[in-house]
């Protein structure tokens, strides 16, 4: 080989600074992970506080303060070695970790990507400060400090280009550690939480009396949530499940609100995941995720955290009893209820005690979350649940194809084209009434919920909000080119609260959804305006089509598939529920609108829309044959 085939084919050992920014990787990749790991090492201080400060969304510096045990000077400097850890004493620890934070590699990643600062004391003599630049020697210098440890993280990735061209805008990074911090309060109820930026509180999170999990819900989620959901206390083998689970009829389009804890640690496993949707299998369509704040306590030697650096990924020596007794827990806790729910206090006032961290001003924590309508468009969990905000140039595709459906109901009654529809062979999944239109005669309607249709020889029972919503999503989808859709002013605007998280990344969206007809502002920390919405919405659920449509404009990327989820979740709202008692003129009007639909067979999401029952079958059931 020549001397380039050589040069290419040699190993050398790693300076120790690329070796560390390499390592850094695997721990740090965005701000968000930077703040999981300096609130976890809080969190193994005892911290009963723990504020956290942002700049640009934490691309241009955080900063973490805490009130914990702090350190002394010797151990302040071996922090930010590498594999210096106070928490690991032989290999027989790894067996039975029971502190978040134990492979010494959280403060020397971040130091190793960053200007870095840390200042700390124990309250017993004077403080220490140490600093750090992209990995070099740390410096150690005496300081003034209480109780308690503060971390500066500036400039975040500067020598690391690569790395930092990946990050997003600060809203989105933003979003992501309001997200992050949102688990960690859950799965540590007893101690407050309180993220600013700029003057501005973006979480607030007090503990009153002894750090109640379902009052933390409330903070986070809402208190009409938080009603919603049912205690959970179950025990079977080596697994104890503690927490709270929502009734199946309050769901999620992602897997946002489900904070899963193993031995106080928040984790992302996929085989409790799976525990939970086995639980609500049953009672909800897929794609659909109830909130849930489940603690998993089982012995350390049976789990394994040692998995991935950022100790997010967890292994059981028992991974089938686990998932069992996490389905267990929940379905027991939603399937018997025989007292009310337990009552939700009021989410404490945002206010500390005089000795306080200091802080920016106080901040009203979010308050309730109106119920969504019981059925939603069942769209699959995006693997982010941020995505970006669609282009420009494909709103103004969108805009030309909007106005057709945007009518009442009472303006049906003609098929949508002027030539005679195609002769329509319904799939496999569901039959069709055979006769035409005009032969068919609305008899009545059932339980306020199901058109009785007869036609010669048979009698059909049809979902009122399933047809109508096939038929509105069919007139969305089909609208005329040219046309912009019809929007309705709200007499009084309706105010829509979201959770942190979902309210900063949701301002980027407002364009898009104006042009399916909302219009909306923002009006508050984490509250919406919406002042109009298209017409099919109004005297609707007008809400739960707003948050909905976020979600839907979230969890999906640019394009068609996203212009048909929002579409589909309007037409969801927009059609009549299980419960609205119509007219004679009002329920022929709906039958016609739905057998001229282009898909009259299935609704949206796959379900049945009707049945038959023919006087054969009838007159059997009776005895007449």
């Amino acid at each position: 080989m020549g001397e380039k085939g050589d040069e290419r084919a040699s190993i050398r050992v790693l300076d120790p600074r690329v070796a560390q920014q390499v390592a850094a990787g695997e721990v740090v990749d965005r701000p968000a992970s930077v703040v999981k790991e300096l609130v976890e090492n809080s969190l193994d201080a005892g911290a009963s506080r723990v504020e956290v400060e942002l700049g640009d969304g934490g691309t241009s510096h955080i900063l973490v303060r805490d009130d914990g045990s702090g350190m002394a000077r010797d151990d302040a400097a071996l922090s930010v070695l590498r594999h210096a850890t106070s928490k690991l004493r032989s290999v027989g620890d790894l067996e039975s970790v029971a502190t978040l934070g134990f492979r010494g590699e959280a403060l020397p990643s971040v130091a190793s990507v960053s200007s870095f600062c840390l200042t700390t004391s124990t309250g017993e003599g004077a403080g220490t400060k140490v600093l750090v630049d992209g990995g070099g020697e740390a410096k150690v210098l005496p300081a003034s400090h209480p109780r308690g440890t503060t971390i500066l993280v500036d400039r975040l990735f500067y020598n690391v280009p690569a790395r930092r061209a990946f990050l997003k805008g600060p809203r989105a990074e933003r979003a992501a550690i309001i997200e992050t911090l949102t688990h960690l309060a859950v799965a540590h109820p007893k101690v407050a939480f309180r993220l600013s930026e700029g003057g501005r509180d973006y979480l607030s999170l007090p503990v009153s009396g002894d750090g109640d999990l379902l009052e933390r819900l409330a903070q986070v989620h809402g208190v009409a949530k938080a009603r919603s959901m049912r205690k959970v206390e179950y025990e079977s083998g080596a697994f104890r499940v503690s927490g709270y689970a929502a009734l199946p009829s309050l769901t999620e389009s992602n897997r946002a609100r489900q904070t899963i804890s193993v031995n106080g640690r928040w984790v992302r496993a996929e085989n409790l995941t799976r525990g939970i949707d086995d639980a609500y299998r049953s009672t909800l369509p897929s794609g659909r995720y109830p909130p849930v704040a489940l603690r998993i306590e089982v012995d350390p030697r049976r789990v394994d955290v040692n998995v991935h650096p950022t100790k997010q990924v967890v292994r059981f020596s028992e991974e089938r009893a686990a998932r069992a007794a996490v389905a267990a827990a929940v379905r027991e806790a939603i399937e018997w209820r025989p007292s009310p729910p337990a009552s939700v206090p009021r989410p404490t006032e945002p206010s500390y005690s005089q000795d306080r961290l200091p802080s920016p001003r106080p901040y009203e924590p979010p308050g309730r979350y109106e119920r969504v309508a019981e059925r939603r468009p069942d769209y699959p969990s995006p693997a982010s649940p941020l995505g970006p905000p669609a282009p420009r140039r494909d709103l103004n595709e969108v805009r030309e194809r909007l106005a057709r459906a945007s009518r009442p109901l009472s303006e049906y009654g003609a098929p949508r084209r002027e030539e005679a529809p195609e002769p329509y062979e319904p799939p496999e999944r569901g039959a069709l009434p055979r006769a035409a239109v005009d032969e068919l005669r609305v008899i009545g309607q059932l339980a306020a919920g199901y058109i009785l249709v007869e036609e010669p020889g048979a009698m059909w029972v049809v979902d009122q909000h399933v047809a109508h919503e096939r038929a509105i999503l069919d007139g969305l989808t089909d609208a005329e080119e040219g046309s912009v859709p019809t929007t309705q002013a709200l007499l009084v605007p309706e105010v829509v609260e979201l959770p942190p998280a979902e309210a900063e990344s949701a301002e980027g969206y407002l364009e898009e959804l104006a042009v399916y007809g909302f219009e909306a502002e923002p009006f508050g920390p984490s509250s919406f305006r919406v002042t109009a919405v298209i017409s099919t919405l109004a005297g609707r659920d007008v809400a739960g089509a707003f948050k909905e449509a976020l979600s839907a404009a979230r969890g999906t990327g640019p394009g068609r598939r996203r212009e048909d989820h929002i579409l589909a979740t309007i037409a969801c709202h927009s059609a009549v529920k299980l419960g609205d008692k119509l007219s004679q003129p009002e329920m022929e009007a709906l039958v016609k609108s739905w057998l001229n639909s282009r898909l009259p067979a299935t609704c949206p999401h796959g379900r049945s829309i009707c049945f038959r029952m023919g006087v054969n079958e009838i007159a059997r059931k009776l005895d007449r044959h």
